[in-house]
């Protein structure tokens, strides 16, 4: 199996594409630009500087954008150039877990920081790699998140579908990234517009708690400041900031 080799004397660069591959579980040999390159490489990570001098049919030259040099060092490793199609998984949440599959092949896995930051990771995916057809697969729960999600996702050219989840795992080391490889395979109903965000009372009771945890105790927002960070108008900093200020009027 050909695996990937970073091909540096750059410390910070070399640091910054090692801890990327580490995180995602992806194989690698780290090798001086200098040194023979072993027979088993099927690609290299480089910086710009340092590609000229390297001798080598498949050479990535990645920082002025190391995750999307990884993303094409994976298309080569898995000897794609391009991909039939493209499925993208998503375990609605917080911080949704999301699987992207080519041609049926696990390629990554990622959690993203909110509801509306699983669009940006998905415009890096439709940047990063070359296919015909993109599936945005969605499982059905946690509907106020799941459709902040389904919601920032419109425009995109891509096939977009709710999947029932009761089957899906959620056990077992990082459990919305398993439970997000199993959606990206599993069928499911096709969305049609925009999806209601309406924050249930649970929720927003949840937020006011979270508040007077991250504010030591001093500070419990409103139910209309929780109901805003609960449909994604603003985060729980920005709430307890502007609660703050109303307490002092």
């Amino acid at each position: 199996m050909k695996i990937i080799a970073v091909a540096t004397d750059n410390f910070e660069f070399y640091y910054d594409v090692v801890k990327e591959l580490k995180q995602r579980d992806i194989p690698f040999v780290s090798i001086s630009p200098t040194d023979p390159i072993p027979e088993n490489i099927g690609v290299i990570l480089t910086t710009e500087k340092e590609a000229e001098g390297i001798e080598f049919d498949k050479v990535i030259a990645a920082s002025e954008d190391i995750r999307k040099g990884i993303r094409q060092a994976l298309s080569v490793i898995s000897g794609k150039e391009s991909f039939q199609q493209m499925i993208v998984g998503i375990d609605p949440g917080e911080k949704p877990g999301i699987a992207l599959l080519g041609d049926g092949k696990i390629l990554e896995t990622v959690y993203a920081d909110s509801p509306e930051g699983v669009r940006e990771i998905i415009n890096k995916y439709v940047d990063a790699y070359e296919f015909h057809e993109m599936v945005i697969r969605i499982g059905h729960g946690d509907k106020t998140n799941r459709n902040r999600t389904i919601n920032k996702l419109t425009g995109l050219c891509a096939r977009i579908e709710i999947v029932n989840e009761e089957d899906t795992t959620h056990g077992g080391f990082l459990p919305d990234l398993t439970s997000a490889k199993e959606i990206s395979v599993t069928s499911g109903e096709p969305i049609e517009g925009d999806y209601e965000i309406e924050a249930t009372e649970g929720e927003k009771r949840e937020i006011q708690r979270r508040s007077r945890i991250k504010s030591e105790g001093k500070i419990t927002i409103s139910k209309e400041l929780a109901k805003k960070v609960v449909e994604g108008e603003m985060d729980l900093k920005e709430a307890i900031k502007r609660q703050e200020e109303g307490n002092r009027e």
